[in-house]
């Protein structure tokens, strides 16, 4: 079921709403850490597959970076889908997790 919620909305929504965007802001606060680790040099790929893991994983830190990007603009409109948006949230925190255990196999890898 979808749930409006309005400026006015009630409190609970309001929460859960602040909540939701804290997390994402979290979130993308350590896709940017992410970012900056495998830029350093002590990632530098040293064979052909470490470059193509290299690159995948520079791809996918855009991808989820601009999907919180995205979803934190859409939390923070006036009136929305709550429980849709929400929903979307957990996903991404769960794909930004994945994508955080990818990036320190491949710092393992690369070392």
């Amino acid at each position: 079921m979808l749930v409006e919620n309005r400026p006015q909305g009630n409190k609970k929504s309001q929460h859960e709403i602040t909540d939701a965007l804290m997390r994402l802001e979290r979130s993308y606060k350590n896709i940017l850490e992410l970012k900056t680790r495998l830029n350093s040099y002590s990632c530098e790929p040293r064979t052909y597959n470490l470059f193509e893991q290299l690159e995948d994983l520079k791809l996918s830190i855009e991808l989820i970076a601009i999907s919180h990007i995205k979803l934190m603009t859409a939390l923070k409109s006036p009136a929305h889908f709550v429980e849709v948006q929400l929903q979307q949230v957990k996903e991404q925190i769960k794909d930004a997790l994945i994508l955080e255990n990818r990036v320190s196999d491949y710092i393992c890898l690369a070392k």
